[in-house]
C-alpha cells in the first residue's frame, strides 16, 4: 500500500501542475500569440471540458485496456500535449493540445482515485487525503516555478518540464509492481461480467448519487471562483497592491494543504457524515464574516480559515458518497468528478460575467449561497443515511 500511495501522491502532484500551469503562464501565452484573455478563458474551459471527458471515459477504458494501460496512456498523452504546447505551435494547435491534456490529467485522477480507493479499504479517507494534499502542493508550487521561469524569460518550459515528469511518471506505470495489489492493476475485465457484478441503483440511490453530484459541482465551482478572483476582490474591494492581492491564493492553498493533512485522520475519528457537516457549517460562517471584512488583514484571517475548512471537503464527499453506495467506485467517483469538473469550468464564468455587470462583490455572494445549498444537501442526506444503506444491500443481494 504505501508503493501505491507514493506513485499516487507523485502523480496527483503532477495534476495539481497541469490543472494551474495555464493560469500561471496566460499573460506571458496571451501575449505571445496576441489574444485577449477571453482567449485565455477558452483554454481554460475547454481544459476542463477535455477533464470531463476523460474522468467518464475511465471506467469503460479501465473495463477493456486494464488500469495500468489507461494510467500509461494518460501520461503518454500528457506528454504529448505538454510538449507540443512547450514548442509554442499555431493557436488553432493549441486549442486542441490544450483539449487533450485536460483528457490526460482526467483519466489519470479518476484511474488513480479509484484505484486508492478500492485497495484503502477501511483507511479511505486518510489515504485519499494524503493525493489531495500532494495536488494542493503541485497547484501551490507550479506558480511559484512559473514565476521564475517568467522572470528568466523562459516561460515556455513550464510546459516542457510538465511533460518530461508525465512521461517519467508514466514510464514508472508502465513498469510498477504492486504486490498484492498487482490484480487491481492489471486486471481487464469482460463487459457482461462486469456489468453483473454492478449494483443497479434505486430512485432513491439515484436520488443521493444527483444530490452528491450537486454538492460537486457547487464545490469546485465555489474553489475556482475563489482561486481565479481572490486577487480582484483584494485589488477593487480593499484597494490592495497586485503583489499582495496575489498572495491571498497562496494563502488559500496554504491552508488547504495544511488541512488536508489532517482531514483523513479527523473524518476517521468523527465519521465522514459529522465531518462534512462541520466544515460545510464553519465554511458558512466563515464567507459571512468575509461579507461584512473591509479590512485587508481580517480578510487574509479569512482565506486562511477558508482554505482549512474548505480542505477536506472534496476527499471526504466523495468517500462519504461510495460508502453509501458501494460496489460502484469506478461509477460514482467518475460521476462526481466530472460533476466537479463541469462546475469549475462553468460557474466561474458566470461569476465573472455578473463581477463585469454588476460588482465583484457578486463573487462572495456566490460563495455564500452555494455553501448554504451545500449545507443543506448534506444535513437532508442525513435524514435518510439508513435507508439507502439497506436499499443498497438489497441491491446487493438480488444483482
Amino acid at each position: 500500500m504505501r508503493r501505491l500511495l507514493f506513485m499516487g501522491c507523485l502523480s496527483y502532484l503532477l495534476t495539481g501542475s497541469t490543472h494551474v500551469i495555464f493560469g500561471a503562464v496566460l499573460p506571458e501565452l496571451m501575449a505571445h500569440y496576441g489574444r485577449s484573455y477571453s482567449g485565455g478563458g477558452m483554454l481554460v474551459f475547454l481544459q476542463f471540458g477535455g477533464f470531463m471527458l476523460g474522468v467518464l471515459a475511465m471506467p469503460a477504458l479501465i473495463r477493456r485496456i486494464s488500469r495500468r494501460s489507461t494510467i500509461t496512456m494518460a501520461f503518454s498523452l500528457l506528454f504529448i500535449a505538454m510538449l507540443a504546447i512547450g514548442l509554442l505551435p499555431p493557436w488553432p494547435l493549441v486549442i486542441g493540445l490544450t483539449f487533450l491534456a485536460g483528457i490526460s490529467f482526467g483519466l489519470v485522477e479518476s484511474s488513480i482515485s479509484t484505484f486508492v480507493l478500492t485497495a484503502a479499504k477501511d483507511q479511505q479517507a486518510v489515504a485519499f487525503s494524503k493525493l489531495e494534499v500532494y495536488f494542493g502542493l503541485g497547484a501551490l508550487v507550479m506558480p511559484l516555478v512559473a514565476s521564475l521561469l517568467i522572470a528568466n524569460g523562459v516561460w515556455k518550459h513550464a510546459f516542457v518540464l510538465l511533460s518530461i515528469s508525465a512521461l517519467v511518471t508514466g514510464l514508472i506505470w508502465s513498469k510498477l509492481s504492486l504486490g498484492e495489489h498487482d490484480e487491481l492493476l492489471a486486471h481487464k475485465a469482460d463487459r457482461t461480467q462486469k456489468a453483473e457484478r454492478i449494483p443497479v441503483l434505486s430512485k432513491k440511490s439515484l436520488l443521493f448519487l444527483f444530490l452528491l453530484m450537486t454538492v460537486f459541482f457547487l464545490y469546485c465551482g465555489m474553489e475556482n471562483t475563489i482561486v481565479n478572483f481572490l486577487p480582484s476582490i483584494f485589488k477593487d474591494q480593499l484597494n490592495a497592491s497586485s503583489s499582495i492581492a496575489s498572495l491571498g491564493v497562496t494563502a488559500y492553498w496554504l491552508t488547504m494543504v495544511i488541512g488536508r493533512v489532517f482531514a483523513g485522520v479527523l473524518a476517521e475519528k468523527i465519521t465522514y457524515l459529522k465531518y462534512l457537516v462541520f466544515s460545510f457549517a464553519l465554511s458558512v460562517l466563515t464567507v459571512l464574516v468575509w461579507l461584512f471584512s473591509t479590512n485587508l488583514w481580517s480578510s487574509f484571517a479569512v482565506i486562511l480559515l477558508l482554505g482549512l475548512f474548505m480542505s477536506g471537503m472534496f476527499a471526504v464527499a466523495l468517500i462519504y458518497a461510495n460508502q453509501l453506495l458501494p460496489g460502484r467506485t469506478e461509477q460514482t467517483t467518475s460521476a462526481l468528478i466530472a460533476a466537479g469538473g463541469l462546475g469549475g469550468a462553468i460557474l466561474p464564468l458566470g461569476v465573472g460575467w455578473g463581477m463585469d455587470h454588476f460588482h465583484v462583490g457578486v463573487s462572495i455572494w456566490f460563495v455564500l449561497i452555494s455553501m448554504c445549498v451545500v449545507f443543506g444537501i448534506i444535513m437532508y442526506t442525513r435524514r435518510w443515511q439508513a435507508p439507502v444503506m439497506r436499499v443498497q444491500q438489497d441491491d446487493i443481494v438480488t444483482s
